[in-house]
Protein backbone atom coordinates (compact mmCIF):
# COMPACT_ATOMS: atom_id res chain seq x y z
CA UNK A 1 0.00 0.00 0.00
CA UNK A 2 1.44 3.35 -0.94
CA UNK A 3 2.09 6.00 1.68
CA UNK A 4 -0.46 8.30 0.03
CA UNK A 5 -3.17 5.60 -0.01
CA UNK A 6 -2.40 4.66 3.61
CA UNK A 7 -2.75 8.34 4.57
CA UNK A 8 -6.10 8.53 2.70
CA UNK A 9 -7.40 5.44 4.50
CA UNK A 10 -6.13 6.76 7.82
CA UNK A 11 -7.73 10.16 7.27
CA UNK A 12 -11.00 8.61 6.13
CA UNK A 13 -11.18 6.28 9.09
CA UNK A 14 -10.30 9.03 11.56
CA UNK A 15 -13.02 11.28 10.13
CA UNK A 16 -15.59 8.53 10.45
CA UNK A 17 -14.51 7.76 14.00
CA UNK A 18 -14.83 11.37 15.05
CA UNK A 19 -18.24 11.81 13.41
CA UNK A 20 -19.85 8.48 14.21
CA UNK A 21 -22.05 7.36 17.04
CA UNK A 22 -22.15 3.87 18.49
CA UNK A 23 -24.70 1.54 16.92
CA UNK A 24 -26.40 -1.35 18.66
CA UNK A 25 -25.42 -4.54 16.89
CA UNK A 26 -26.23 -8.18 17.29
CA UNK A 27 -23.34 -10.63 17.56
CA UNK A 28 -21.20 -10.82 14.41
CA UNK A 29 -22.81 -14.03 13.18
CA UNK A 30 -26.44 -12.98 13.80
CA UNK A 31 -28.22 -12.63 10.42
CA UNK A 32 -24.97 -12.05 8.59
CA UNK A 33 -22.77 -14.10 6.31
CA UNK A 34 -19.34 -14.98 7.68
CA UNK A 35 -16.63 -14.60 5.05
CA UNK A 36 -12.90 -15.28 5.13
CA UNK A 37 -11.77 -12.06 3.48
CA UNK A 38 -12.62 -8.68 1.97
CA UNK A 39 -11.43 -8.47 -1.65
CA UNK A 40 -10.61 -5.11 -3.27
CA UNK A 41 -9.90 -3.68 0.18
CA UNK A 42 -7.89 -0.86 -1.40
CA UNK A 43 -11.30 0.52 -2.43
CA UNK A 44 -12.58 1.06 1.13
CA UNK A 45 -14.91 4.05 0.94
CA UNK A 46 -16.15 4.38 4.52
CA UNK A 47 -15.45 3.14 8.06
CA UNK A 48 -17.69 3.31 11.11
CA UNK A 49 -16.36 2.06 14.46
CA UNK A 50 -19.19 0.67 16.56
CA UNK A 51 -17.24 0.14 19.75
CA UNK A 52 -13.72 -0.98 20.75
CA UNK A 53 -14.17 -4.38 19.10
CA UNK A 54 -16.37 -3.92 15.99
CA UNK A 55 -16.00 -1.80 12.85
CA UNK A 56 -18.29 -1.46 9.82
CA UNK A 57 -16.37 -1.17 6.52
CA UNK A 58 -17.87 -0.18 3.16
CA UNK A 59 -16.03 -1.25 0.01
CA UNK A 60 -16.93 0.18 -3.41
CA UNK A 61 -19.97 1.82 -1.77
CA UNK A 62 -21.81 -1.46 -2.47
CA UNK A 63 -20.37 -4.07 -0.09
CA UNK A 64 -20.60 -3.68 3.67
CA UNK A 65 -18.67 -5.79 6.18
CA UNK A 66 -18.54 -6.08 9.96
CA UNK A 67 -15.00 -6.60 11.30
CA UNK A 68 -14.92 -8.16 14.75
CA UNK A 69 -11.57 -7.88 16.51
CA UNK A 70 -10.07 -10.66 18.67
CA UNK A 71 -10.00 -8.39 21.71
CA UNK A 72 -10.93 -4.88 22.76
CA UNK A 73 -8.92 -2.30 20.82
CA UNK A 74 -8.93 0.50 23.37
CA UNK A 75 -8.48 3.94 21.88
CA UNK A 76 -10.10 3.06 18.57
CA UNK A 77 -12.54 5.94 19.01
CA UNK A 78 -9.89 8.63 19.49
CA UNK A 79 -6.75 7.28 17.80
CA UNK A 80 -4.70 9.78 15.77
CA UNK A 81 -3.46 7.19 13.24
CA UNK A 82 -5.58 4.27 12.09
CA UNK A 83 -4.85 1.81 9.29
CA UNK A 84 -5.56 -1.77 8.29
CA UNK A 85 -3.14 -4.42 7.13
CA UNK A 86 -3.88 -6.32 3.93
CA UNK A 87 -2.25 -8.70 1.48
CA UNK A 88 -2.69 -8.19 -2.27
CA UNK A 89 -5.57 -5.75 -1.64
CA UNK A 90 -7.40 -8.33 0.50
CA UNK A 91 -8.15 -8.19 4.24
CA UNK A 92 -8.11 -11.68 5.83
CA UNK A 93 -9.84 -12.73 9.07
CA UNK A 94 -7.35 -14.35 11.44
CA UNK A 95 -4.38 -12.80 9.63
CA UNK A 96 -4.80 -9.03 9.20
CA UNK A 97 -5.35 -6.33 11.80
CA UNK A 98 -6.50 -2.80 12.43
CA UNK A 99 -3.75 -0.58 13.78
CA UNK A 100 -4.71 2.28 16.08
CA UNK A 101 -1.86 4.58 17.18
CA UNK A 102 0.62 1.73 16.84
CA UNK A 103 -1.50 -0.83 18.71
CA UNK A 104 -2.19 -3.81 16.48
CA UNK A 105 -5.70 -5.25 16.89
CA UNK A 106 -6.08 -8.60 15.08
CA UNK A 107 -9.27 -9.24 13.11
CA UNK A 108 -11.08 -12.32 14.40
CA UNK A 109 -13.97 -12.51 11.94
CA UNK A 110 -15.48 -10.74 8.94
CA UNK A 111 -19.20 -10.79 8.17
CA UNK A 112 -20.93 -9.46 5.08
CA UNK A 113 -23.83 -7.18 6.05
CA UNK A 114 -26.72 -6.41 3.69
CA UNK A 115 -28.20 -2.94 3.25
CA UNK A 116 -31.35 -4.00 5.13
CA UNK A 117 -29.30 -5.43 8.01
CA UNK A 118 -27.32 -2.20 8.19
CA UNK A 119 -30.53 -0.14 8.31
CA UNK A 120 -31.86 -2.45 11.04
CA UNK A 121 -28.67 -1.96 13.06
CA UNK A 122 -28.87 1.82 12.67
CA UNK A 123 -32.51 1.93 13.79
CA UNK A 124 -31.76 0.29 17.15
Amino acid sequence: MTHQRRRQLTSGLLGCILSSTALALPPANHHSELVRSIPDAHQISDWTPLDNQRVIVNVNAADTYLLTLKQQCYGLGWAQNISVTMSNNTIWAGFDAIKADGRQCPIDSISRVSASQLLEMQSR
